[in-house]
């Protein structure tokens, strides 16, 4: 180890990601690099292109968080441009002489460690936020990425995984060693959901949704994975039982113009009100009597803790890290993927009986004390100071 390197003075951190799109793996990063004590700890950002539908996080990193913009990591598959990127990355690591290269999600995770490795960096550490392992490639994409993923894993000192399901999916597919894994909840700011101050009447017309009748909330990016078709599909069911009821729909993607002509043909104008990207997401959370997240492959789902904050039950996909935060009929329903009709059956079990819906949203508040970023923060710098420790750099 480089001997600026051993005496440790300010423990420089590298966190690299594709995108800084409006998402979950997004706001993660951010708030990690934010948060991290800045007397010990100099914090970097590097980032390729942020564009498209999905909205940008970009203007809400601080002036004093350093951004290095690499203009060819991109999150699609492109081998010449990857192969930028690389070299770029592997620059950017060289000059910086990082102590920990901290890399986020699929591409950047696998980008972002070979240049570490090259580099020579002490502690190496990816957080996938979830995984791709499926609903994102075809069967033949699938299986070269755990390849890969089993290839960059021998040179990453720790993996965390949001949830337990996620850490069992990783050595299910023989990614490492148990021993190369830690479970961190993604963190969120939950003084956020305490603070809403506007009536229901008053939030409803700024919204633009009836003055009365129930309210479905679901917040996320409108791509395929994250299974909003399925929401839409439910809708005539929950409107033949509820039929008052209204989906609010909060994002962007390349999915919106899709899912709104889906809604059209279903006859659901009016019935389904479509927010676009929001930063009021507390104010509609405390609108909803109830939040769908139908995801297909979720690492966590943030969203689900943002329910829970304010105090909403929460109907999910049983997949993926919703299955370990949702406890089904106690703080919200699982359901099966891809199933309108069980969504429905359990959106209608939810507005039928708003006495058992509030108890089980008092249930979930309870639980999201455990998801903080405070918590988040202080486990991933105890995490850095034993890596640091084991290489021989304490912090």
């Amino acid at each position: 180890m480089h001997a600026e390197r051993g005496r440790c003075k300010k423990i420089r951190v590298l966190h690299v990601i594709t995108r800084m799109i409006l998402g979950g793996a997004q706001e993660n990063t951010l708030m990690t690099a934010v948060r991290l004590d800045r007397s010990r700890y100099d914090v970097t950002l590097a980032s390729g292109p942020t564009y498209g539908p999905e909205g940008s996080l970009e203007g809400r990193i601080p002036d004093d968080l350093p951004l290095v913009r690499i203009p060819d990591l991109v999150r699609d598959p492109h081998p010449l441009k990857d192969l930028r990127a690389l070299a770029a990355l592997a620059r950017v690591v060289r000059l910086g002489r990082y102590h920990i290269v901290h890399t986020h999600t699929t591409k950047a995770g696998l980008l972002g460690r070979i240049a570490a490795r090259w580099a020579g960096t002490p502690v190496v550490v990816h957080t996938p936020h979830g995984h791709a392992f499926h609903s994102f490639l075809n069967a033949p994409g699938s299986a070269a990425l755990v390849w890969v993923e089993r290839a960059v894993a021998r040179w990453t000192d720790r993996i965390i995984c949001l949830t337990e399901a996620e850490r069992r999916d990783h050595l299910n597919l023989r990614i490492g060693p148990p021993g190369r894994f830690e479970v961190i909840h993604s963190g969120v700011d939950l003084g956020r959901f305490g603070k809403v101050t506007a009536t229901q009447a008053a939030l409803r017309m700024s919204f633009g949704v009836p003055a009365t009748g129930s309210i479905i909330a679901c917040v996320a990016r409108l791509a395929p994975v994250k299974g909003v078709r399925y929401l839409i599909e439910a809708m005539p069911r929950v409107r033949d039982a509820v039929p008052a009821a209204t989906a609010v729909i909060v994002g962007d993607g390349p999915e919106r113009a899709k899912l709104q002509a889906r809604a059209s043909a279903l006859g659901l104008n009016g019935a389904v009100k479509w927010l676009g990207l929001r930063t009021d997401v507390p104010e509609i959370m405390s609108l909803a009597d109830v939040v769908v997240l139908p995801s297909l492959n979720e690492g966590m789902g943030r969203v689900v803790v943002e329910a829970f904050a304010a105090g909403r039950p929460v109907v999910g996909s049983r997949v993926s890290g919703i299955q370990d935060l949702v406890a089904d009929g106690e703080t919200g329903y699982l359901v099966p993927s891809g199933d309108p009709r069980a969504i429905a059956e359990a959106v209608v079990c939810c507005l039928r009986d708003p006495e058992r819906a509030r108890a089980m949203g008092i249930s979930a508040q309870r639980t999201a004390a455990a998801f903080s970023a405070e918590r988040m923060v202080a486990k991933i710098d105890a995490l850095y100071a034993r890596l640091l420790a084991a290489k021989g750099c304490p912090a």
